[in-house]
């Protein structure tokens, strides 16, 4: 194929694509034709108007270096299969395709989407250019699950996304899929030990709606994620509760690695909008402990802080206190991008912010579905919970193709691409650990560039900081594989003051810590080994 030729297919190729990636609709009576350098358009339109039963004529010619013409037709009258089955036959046509109409892309078509600034807030837009969420690059359901009062199943914008469990037969008092639980069809009650879902709460179907109310389906609003599955886990406000119900999470979640996909739920995320104000995780153990065991098995956690203007580092909060690295903490910003005065912050315990003031989405009155405002830390939170599902969707293979046989490292991997592409904030800077606002589309970028293939290089440690060090040492470092790796702390003497195992990430920037703080004054070394490649480097304890 010559270059000029190479370059005609090319775009014939990406017009077809281009159009064909979205619901293309045609512009009537029209179609696009591109011809090879020694055909005549005359004769084309002559062999077309036979084929089509009626003229069909030229109409422009939007490109002439391309040989690319526009033609029209009357098409009540016209046999449009034929015409284009005897235009792509034709000798001289290079190309032939109806001209389509396009749309902003990935701009959801629901009813109130103009008042959703919160999802243009955190770059929405563009992420749904990419992916709109639901399913895996694997073929993985993703689901959700909200731990509420209750939920209203059957609103309409929410009902598509319902998680049922297609292992149990709902009724029969059976456990079918062997999960520990009876008749668990539409979620798990652990107040009543069914799958009631609870009565229908404003503040259980607006969570929901923000997570994954159906998207681009002419009507209300849209989740963070278009398409995802939503786990009912109702009548959760006592402790005992909130322990069974993250239990249920867990069993479903490890039944769905063990199984690969057979039963159980491939379910990323939890969202828990509510906690006890002024409490800390000493006097709550056995409910922070959950979020450990959820990590285990491939769950990140997502939750709210006090709707009270409190720095929770000092008077505490719960379960924001609570120290897990499978933890997402969030408190609220309004549309301006600004803290809200009547949210909680800290800067070692509340991760980051999430538009939460004025929130548009799925409401309910009792049995009634409705659409209106949520506000407070409830709202900014499941903002949050939507984004760790909507990664989980990305066309990056390597990304979660760890998900099932090593979830804990990936969960950790999603929390992380989170929590380091947040937007800068002066409202949180210093208040926040990151001092930044979720971006959704900052989150994207980051795996889309790391899945064009991670930095690795010869085994180096890169940096040591700082250096001289007084309590928390920092070391960087670069591997050739993706294995693990030795990492040591000798004193001058030879003596072995650590040892440790560190499993390179191509996610995560490799960074192991070290507290340091106890060491005698002194020169040290770190060693960074696997097999017999050995580096080391010195710091100074001052």
């Amino acid at each position: 194929m010559t270059k000029k030729s190479y370059l005609l297919f090319l775009l014939s190729f990406c017009l077809t694509a281009t159009l064909s990636a979205q619901q293309a609709v045609r512009r009537s009576g029209e179609m696009l034709l591109q011809l090879h350098a020694d055909a005549g358009i005359q004769t084309v339109l002559t062999q077309l108007s036979r084929a089509a039963g009626t003229p069909v004529a030229l109409k422009s010619l939007p490109a002439p270096e391309w040989r690319v013409y526009l033609l029209g037709f009357d098409e009540a009258r016209a046999d449009m299969p034929a015409l284009l089955a005897a235009a792509r036959a034709l000798p001289g046509v290079n190309a032939a395709q109806w001209n389509h109409i396009t749309s902003e892309r990935q701009t959801p078509n629901d009813d109130f989407w103009g008042q959703q600034d919160n999802m243009t807030l955190i770059g929405m837009p563009s992420a749904w250019d990419v992916t709109t969420g639901g399913v895996t690059l694997a073929g993985d359901t993703i689901v959700v699950a909200v731990l509420e009062k209750g939920t209203l199943l059957s609103h309409p914008d929410l009902a598509p996304n319902i998680y049922y469990n297609r292992g149990e037969t709902p009724g029969n008092g059976i456990d079918d899929d062997g999960n520990g639980y009876v008749d668990d069809y539409r979620g798990w009650n652990p107040r009543t030990g069914d799958d009631d879902p609870g009565i229908p709460s404003f503040h259980g179907t607006g969570v929901s709606g923000i997570i994954g109310a159906r998207g681009n389906n002419n009507q209300g609003v849209t989740g963070i994620n278009w398409n995802v599955k939503l786990l009912c886990l109702a009548n959760v406000e006592y402790e005992d509760e909130i322990i069974a119900a993250y239990n249920y999470v867990a069993k479903m979640r490890r039944l769905y690695n063990t199984s690969n996909g057979a039963k159980g739920a491939f379910i990323t995320a939890t969202n828990a909008s509510f906690g006890f104000d002024k409490e800390w995780a000493a006097d709550h153990q056995l409910w922070c402990a959950a979020y450990d065991s959820l990590g285990a098995v491939g769950v990140v956690s997502v939750g709210a802080t006090a709707n009270v203007d409190v720095d929770v580092d000092e008077v505490g909060d719960m379960p924001t206190t609570c120290e897990s690295e499978y933890l997402i903490t969030v408190t609220n910003v309004d549309k301006f991008d600004n803290k809200r005065s009547s949210a909680g912050f800290g800067n070692t315990y509340i991760d980051l912010g999430a538009p939460g003031h004025n929130t548009y989405t799925t409401l309910s009155d009792s049995q009634t579905p409705k659409y209106g405002y949520f506000d407070g830390t409830s709202a900014a939170t499941p903002h949050v919970t939507g984004a760790v599902a909507f990664l989980y969707s990305l066309n990056c293979a390597s990304f979660t193709a760890d998900a099932l046989s090593q979830p804990e490292l990936c969960a950790r991997r999603v929390r992380a691409t989170i929590l380091e592409n947040v937007a800068p904030n002066e409202t949180l800077a210093g208040i926040t650990v990151t001092g930044g606002r979720l971006d959704v589309q900052a989150s994207v970028n980051a795996v889309q560039t790391l899945c064009d293939g991670a930095v690795t290089g010869p085994l180096q440690i890169l940096q040591i900081k700082p250096n001289p060090v007084f309590d928390f040492l920092t070391v960087n470092f670069q591997t050739p594989t993706y294995n693990p790796y030795r990492i040591r702390v000798f004193n001058m003497l030879g003596q072995l003051i650590a040892d440790d195992t560190w499993m390179p990430d191509p996610f995560v920037k490799n960074e192991w810590k070290f507290d340091a703080s106890n060491l005698p004054l002194g020169v040290y070394v770190v060693s960074l080994s696997r097999n017999d490649a050995v580096r080391s480097e010195k710091f100074v304890k001052n």
